[in-house]
């Protein structure tokens, strides 16, 4: 039985860590949002790391990030990783199996602005302080307005898919 509930949360995450690779690819090619990021592929890799623990959050954020990056065809800078991973630890680590959308709340823009260091240092490393500072300040202002679409949607979801997601979350009774 405990190999079957290993094999559910590893189909679950893949599954998620998908969803997330198609909207990354949406906002990059239908939308043509090709090197500023908007994080709303994060939102699947939230819902995972919140249902699945920290630790599947973060490899959600490392396999979602790289199979992105090989459809978009761009050359991999692994220093950005880093920030799809801290989407999958933040969220898990705050918020598994203690969920309130309070906590949601906070721990979304808390670990919005954890992720925006994490690709400015990721950008100043590869292309230099001047433009991706600019970055820096644009991105620190698309917090709030971003913020809030993401809790809206990841608490909706979250709350519909409660009674699916109980099984990886509450810990087995004793009798």
């Amino acid at each position: 039985m405990n190999g079957n509930k290993q094999l559910q949360k590893i189909v679950l995450a893949a599954s998620l860590a998908a969803v997330s690779v198609v909207i990354d690819v949406f906002f990059k090619y239908v939308l043509n949002i090709q090197h500023f990021g908007v994080p709303f592929y994060a939102i699947p890799i939230i819902i995972g790391s919140i249902v699945l623990g920290p630790l599947y959050g973060v490899i959600m954020g490392f396999i979602g990030d790289g199979i992105g990056v090989m459809i978009a065809g761009e050359g991999y800078l692994p220093l950005y990783v880093i920030g799809p991973m801290i989407w999958g630890l933040m969220p898990g680590l705050l918020l598994h199996k203690k969920y309130s959308p309070l906590k949601l709340g906070w721990a979304i823009p808390l670990t919005y602005v954890l992720v925006s260091l994490s690709n400015t240092l990721a950008g100043v490393v590869y292309f230099g302080s001047e433009v991706t500072i600019l970055y820096l300040y644009l991105r620190l202002s698309l917090i709030p307005f971003n913020s809030v679409i993401m809790f809206v949607i990841i608490k909706d979801v979250y709350r519909k898919l409660s009674p699916f997601t109980e099984r990886y979350t509450l810990e087995p009774q004793k009798t």
